[in-house]
């Protein structure tokens, strides 16, 4: 059957896949959110399971796995063809074994909820899969069920609770989203208030973790020294729901994005900038079905596009010798993979690729909402992020490990430390390189 159903998976693949997931219903039963048994699988996805020729090239990208997580996108598939084909089959007609019934359950038969768990949403499994195999919509489906049956890490349903009643996961009032701009030497305009060229929207992470928030304050900077218009929704803001959804909270992400969506929509501007490439996939490609559809750009692009026009101008080539890392939501889910390394020739950095790039880069471990976890019982391996590490200290001579994502700044500054190369590498956002190259005076914190 291969034969036939690795083309008809093939061709039939989703372009949008990861990029945008698909929505429940409004009318939605408790029995319908997500998948629990193999007779509720698509017909589509009964196809990609059949389609798989066990080559285990997904088993090999996969960052959990690679960590000793009990996740392995191959053996997921697997395990769910056997207990589909015998759903399907002669041993469900017989009744031989309840675990192949077309209603037995997945989660606890077949698959263990920590597998499902383990998934980081990062989608080298999808990219790199020779027959079209979608495992991450797959694992959503499994996760939409067990959050609405209650089935989740601790630390997640609670960081749930906190974003729907403050709005973002730290927890923090909303007055203090935008406070981090106080530091500057310049008023930043309310955008709901007055008309803006770019809407910012600068996302949880970039709006109160203290690391961050100098990062958001170094952009800020360029962006005022370079004349572009800009302001913030400040209070407004809500977390923008990327890793809720992918996480399996469907509900929230409906009303974080339906909050969002209407606070934007009462504001005069002509693009979104986002600090967050998890912001900027779901509100680039998830919020159009819910009404939202506007040009978005990543703080990436916008500063390519700032230095090609002038608008911008180093005084001097850093001279510093870098590895950049992609982050996932970013580069294999909107193929942003050429802005950031412009950027970095443009300030005069020196470019080193870790083995590992663009496609082929190597997940931090906080995507698809792991971020929000507690750490799995993990069978040695380092974390991603410390492997990542690893990776990007076996390079000679480096200086900085550059990023350009918030996710990745907290995950990367701690991953220096735990994987014991404090003192060999720096790191950067990407910003705050632009800023150096342009020798911008800053306000001494008080």
């Amino acid at each position: 059957m291969h034969m036939l159903t690795a083309p008809a998976s093939v061709a039939t693949r989703d372009d949008m896949v990861g990029r945008r997931l698909e929505a429940l219903p409004e009318d939605a039963k408790p029995e319908e959110v997500g998948v629990g048994a193999v007779f509720e699988l698509s017909q589509r996805h009964l196809i990609e399971l059949d389609a798989c020729t066990k080559c285990g090239k997904c088993h090999v990208a996969c960052p959990a796995q690679a960590t000793g997580y009990p996740l392995s996108p191959r053996d997921l598939v697997l395990d769910l063809r056997e207990q589909a084909e015998g759903a399907y089959g002669a041993r469900s007609a017989l009744g031989v074994d309840p675990r192949y019934a077309p209603d037995a359950a997945i989660i606890g038969n077949t698959i263990r909820p920590e597998t499902v768990w383990s998934c980081m949403q990062c989608m080298a499994c999808v990219e790199i899969c020779p027959v079209g195999i979608e495992h991450v919509p797959i694992i959503t489906h499994l996760r939409r069920r067990l959050v609405d049956v209650g089935e989740m890490d601790p630390l997640l349903q609670s960081t749930f609770e906190t974003i729907h009643e403050s709005g973002n996961s730290f927890g923090e009032p909303t007055r203090k989203r935008g406070r981090w701009a106080k530091e500057l030497e310049f008023e930043v305009k309310d955008a709901r208030k007055e008309p803006v060229e770019l809407l910012w929207f600068v996302g949880d992470y970039a709006s109160f973790d203290p690391r961050n928030q100098r990062v958001s304050q170094a952009l800020a900077r360029i962006l005022h020294r370079a004349g572009v218009d800009f302001g913030l929704l400040f209070e407004a803001e809500r977390n923008a729901g990327n890793d809720v959804r992918r996480a399996g909270e469907e509900g929230l992400f409906t009303d974080l994005a339906e909050s969002n969506i209407e606070t934007i929509s009462g504001c005069d501007f002509e693009r979104i900038l986002t600090s967050d490439p998890h912001s900027f996939n779901t509100i680039k490609n998830e919020y159009p079905s819910l009404g939202g559809a506007w040009e978005v750009v990543h703080h990436s692009q916008l500063l390519l596009e700032l230095l090609e026009s002038g608008a911008l101008t180093p005084s001097k080539p850093l001279g510093y010798r870098v590895t950049y890392h992609d982050p996932c939501a970013l580069g294999r889910y909107n193929g942003v993979y050429d802005a950031p390394r412009q950027v970095l020739a443009a300030v005069g950095c020196e470019l080193v690729e870790m083995p590992r790039n663009r496609d082929n880069s190597f997940c931090c471990g906080a995507g698809g909402g792991r971020i929000w976890m507690e750490e799995l019982q993990a069978g040695g391996g380092p974390r991603p992020s410390e492997s990542r590490i690893d990776e990007a200290t076996s390079l000679s001579n480096v200086r900085y490990f550059v990023v350009c994502c918030p996710k990745d700044v907290t995950m990367y500054e701690d991953a220096i430390k735990t994987s014991g190369h404090q003192g060999e590498i720096e790191l950067r956002e990407l910003s705050e390189l632009v800023l150096e190259s342009l020798d911008v005076p800053t306000r001494t914190p008080s």
